[in-house]
């Protein structure tokens, strides 16, 4: 018996039957009169064609040239053959006189045998019929059959309590519908549903179901997350336990004994009657998945909705934000193939989301390309140093930290999610003690990732066992909020539930370590049969009254329903004729309160690069003014050149007000293939722009969310100097009109660079060789120049002598990985008649414009009428390249172009007046 498998009732049972149509044959006796099996006898070679018919059929029809044989007239073999067919107890005779509806064929009025056929009612029909023996048969069975049926068996000659056939010697009872399913045996065991037992009462009268859900919340621990000497002191061994009927600690012993028993009636019942029963008898089965990958993206959504939307969008203990503007939703996914947990997270958060995933490889591992509802692009499956996904294995676990932690700047993740199990056929009353080191591994990963105020979810099953209740009991102290709680997508008859702990406390690293040196003992114990049985004692938890009496009620009230639910599909599974009623209406409101479309999960649509602009173009709040069509926007705004600034004369006409604008060192210099819009259409499919042309980049190995447009370089990035230097390839955005489907074209510059820093922060993979890295140049503003150019050094180069650099902008993950610089790019943030200044009094940026009326108007932050736009900044933004000689122009000693003395000099006299 599994109670957990995905139901498959959706097909409907009922059908219409058309008679088949009936054709002219010379060589048969129109219609024989079976009902099951019968069949038509065909006309023997040996008739001659001159031999009169013995016609029985109530009709003066003569066949031309063809007379039918009587009985007597067959020959010995013929006659055989006829008698084994009139015999059968399932067939009349052929010349059977009472068959009543027989097929014939009228002659023409001119006589001719070539008139087409009809059939014609003999008048002998079942409206017809005496009416003694009309009543007789509805009497006999007035609701067994239908009106159809009964009007069948009439005519071909059934009376009840008769037998069938000339002589009334056939069956008396309708032949039964077969009952094998499938390719079963002959010897294969009937599917029913064993019976009930004797000591639980079921109750029929059932509470109408609702989709709001009621949290029974356990009160804060008073206490502090324990030491390590005490988790120590605590902690007991010994050998397996392969029981659970003697675990009545923490629940009524006669709900306990109640759910093992009503588990084995099913032990007789087929898989698939199973879960039909199922499905007609819970009132949230048809909420499916609905756009997602499976199930389990509903069921987090559900969660999600329950608590708040405390996992999609956590929030701190005082109802703030507990993720800050400039940065993303960090979450773990731990056994977690395929992953609808992380789909549905994708789903809310879209590319603001960066989630690590760990499960077993093999045929449950990540589907990423199933990931319809949410871009997986931001999604980073890991499978521990040993590669294999294997969360008991203590090395792994150590990697995934290390993992971690790196990508978050050693803070951990907002909140982590487990929803591990495995199959446990045949042992279904002991998952609880096969899932005891899932739990504590699990639980043992949110305590290494999840960060100080982040949230855990997991999925248990049974909490029965001293293991599992004192397992409990340390997250309890580890967490300000903890629950247990049974989500309406949970189908009701099996054992799962939810452990759910927020905002994780100070000092856990103790439980922590300890949590991991019990894994390592039952790690290495494996083979030899040791056991930890408890992690907290039984005194401990029972002298704290709050956790002990919630832990028993909770094992109470999910007990006595599971009891309930697993009577109801036995009675579901009796009486094929009973379904839930409030399917429709559970799906409808639950969905509504859930904020999940009521929609069919349906395969994204890949555009192209063309189709893709198109979109961005239609999606954009500030168009540009000079691009009509798609034609035009590539040629007149993509493509459009950069001002260069060749002389020191054209430093006035650029740059009259320095404070608007700000500047990134470049790789490139003039006419660069290396600079370039870049667009994504989804995964892989990364296209450049060259001249009106799209060019695909597959060989950067770099995949962007859809509708994604940047404006980029492509940077060899060196490291060590000399002959040792190695360089590999880097993608560094310098500006962004779109990121993953959100337009960020009117955001001013600053904010534009501080979301390409979280989008290159989604999208890295450090751990990837093959990714190609995506970073954001760093921005500077025109006051920082003297001391930006300041942090430029020279490096020995293997090509060439020494080269001007600097330093990669990842802050991360930078190794000492710098690119050398062949021009600077200025972008103007303000956009005119506003200029930015700088407070004498406070020393602070300030933002300055007149207004219409001649009034004097300033804003310490920038008016959104004073926001420059991306195509705005992209068709004004101004180069300075430093080729063919960066050095001279570093070092001011060349007069051929401006140099570095010439903008600091500048500069300072802008800013001093």
């Amino acid at each position: 018996m599994n109670l957990s498998d995905p139901s498959d009732d959706d097909s409907s049972s009922d059908e219409s039957f058309t008679a088949p149509a009936k054709r002219s044959r010379a060589d048969t006796y129109g219609a024989s009169s079976t009902t099951s099996h019968g069949s038509a006898l065909q006309e023997s070679d040996k008739d001659s064609p001159d031999t009169p018919i013995a016609d029985n059929y109530g009709s003066d029809f003569q066949q031309p040239g063809k007379l039918r044989p009587s009985y007597g007239d067959r020959s010995p073999e013929e006659n055989i053959r006829l008698s084994r067919s009139s015999l059968s107890e399932n067939c009349s005779s052929p010349n059977d006189q009472y068959d009543d509806y027989r097929p014939v064929f009228d002659d023409p009025e001119d006589g001719e045998g070539s008139g087409r056929p009809s059939f014609q009612d003999s008048g002998d029909s079942f409206y017809n019929k005496n009416p003694e023996q009309k009543k007789n048969f509805e009497e006999t069975y007035s609701g067994e059959y239908s009106e159809k049926s009964k009007r069948m068996m009439m005519n071909m000659g059934f009376k009840p309590g008769k037998g069938l056939g000339k002589f009334e010697h056939g069956r008396t009872q309708p032949v039964e519908a077969s009952a094998q399913k499938g390719r079963r045996g002959l010897g294969a065991k009937p599917s029913a549903v064993g019976a009930l037992p004797q000591d639980i009462k079921e109750v029929t009268e059932e509470a109408k179901p609702e989709a709001r859900e009621e949290v029974m919340w356990l009160d804060p621990a008073p206490d502090e997350p324990p030491s390590g000497d005490i988790l120590e002191k605590w902690l007991r061994r010994g050998p397996k336990k392969t029981t659970i009927d003697d675990e009545t600690h923490f629940v009524d012993p006669a709900i306990l004994k109640g759910v093992l028993d009503s588990k084995s009636i099913f032990d007789s019942l087929d898989d698939e009657d199973l879960r039909h029963a199922r499905f007609r008898s819970n009132p949230y089965e048809t909420i499916g998945s609905v756009i997602f990958l499976n199930r389990a993206a509903v069921k987090m959504a559900n969660i999600d909705a329950v608590f708040d939307f405390n996992f999609s969008n956590p929030k701190k203990q005082n109802g703030e934000d507990a993720v800050d503007k400039k940065e993303i939703l960090y979450f773990a996914d731990v056994c977690a193939g395929p992953g609808g947990f992380s789909e549905y997270v994708l789903y809310r958060k879209g590319w603001r989301a960066k989630g690590f995933g760990f499960t077993l490889k093999g045929p449950n591992d990540f589907k990423l390309s199933d990931f319809y509802a949410g871009s997986a692009e931001t999604f980073n499956p890991f499978y521990g140093v040993k590669d294999d996904g294997n969360i008991f294995n203590p090395a792994n676990l150590t990697s995934l930290k290390e993992h971690v932690l790196k990508q978050t700047e050693d803070k951990g993740v907002h909140f982590l999610m487990a929803d591990g199990g495995f199959s446990v056929e045949g042992q279904e009353n002991i998952q609880e003690i096969l899932s005891k080191q899932l739990y504590l591994c699990q639980c043992l990963a949110a305590l290494m990732l999840v960060r100080t105020g982040g949230h855990f979810v997991v999925k248990l099953f049974d909490v029965f066992t001293l293991f599992s209740v004192g397992l409990i009991y340390i997250l309890y102290r580890c967490f300000d909020k903890v629950c247990i709680h049974k989500p309406v997508t949970s189908r009701p008859a099996n054992s799962e539930r939810y452990l759910v702990c927020l905002w994780k406390r100070l000092g856990t690293e103790p439980a922590e370590q300890h949590l991991a040196s019990v894994n390592s003992i039952l790690w290495s114990d494996v083979e030899r049969g040791g056991d930890v049985t408890q992690l907290v004692p039984l005194k401990v938890i029972e002298e704290d009254k709050n956790f002990f009496e919630y832990i028993y009620k909770s094992n109470c009230l999910l007990g006595e329903r599971q009891i309930q639910n697993l009577l109801k599909i036995a009675r579901y599974s009796k009486d094929k004729n009973l379904k839930e009623t409030t399917q429709a209406e559970m799906k409808e409101q639950c969905l509504a309160l859930w904020k999940l479309p009521d929609a069919v999960r349906t395969q994204p649509e890949r555009r192209g690069h063309d189709d893709t602009l198109a979109a961005i173009r239609s999606m954009i709040k500030k168009p540009a003014a000079d691009a009509d069509s798609l034609y035009s926007f590539k040629t007149n705004i993509l493509n459009k050149q950069p001002n260069y600034l060749d002389n020191p004369a054209a430093l006035k006409s650029y740059f009259r007000n320095v404070l608007d604008w700000n500047f990134v060192f470049l790789s490139s210099g003039k006419n660069s293939p290396d600079l370039r819009i870049f667009i994504g259409c989804g995964g892989k499919q990364v296209f450049q722009l060259e001249s009106n042309l799209w060019r695909t980049v597959v060989d950067l190995h770099v995949t962007l969310p859809a509708k994604t447009l940047i404006y980029g370089e492509v940077v060899k990035e060196y490291r060590g100097q000399g002959n040792n230097q190695i360089y590999s390839k880097a993608l560094h955005i310098i500006d962004a009109l779109m990121l993953g489907g959100i337009d960020i074209s009117g955001d001013s510059l600053s904010d534009r660079i501080n979301q390409c820093n979280l989008f290159c922060s989604a999208l890295n993979k450090p751990f990837d060789n093959q990714a190609l890295p995506i970073r954001t140049k760093r921005l500077y503003s025109m006051e920082q120049f003297e001391s930006a150019v300041s942090n430029l050094e020279y490096r020995a180069m293997k090509r060439v002598k020494k080269a001007v650099t600097i330093n990669t902008p990842d802050r991360i993950n930078r190794n000492d990985m710098f690119y050398v610089v062949g021009s600077v790019l200025f972008l103007k943030e303000i956009k005119d008649p506003w200029i930015t200044a700088i407070s004498k009094s406070s020393g602070m940026k300030y933002y300055f414009s007149m207004g219409r009326d001649g009034k004097p108007k300033s804003e310490y932050h920038i008016p959104p009428d004073a926001k420059m736009d991306m195509l705005s900044a992209y068709t004004r933004r101004v180069m300075w390249p430093w080729e063919p000689s960066a050095s001279a122009i570093f070092d001011s000693q060349t007069r051929e172009s401006v140099t570095r003395a010439d903008m600091e000099l500048y500069i300072a006299s802008v800013l001093s007046k």
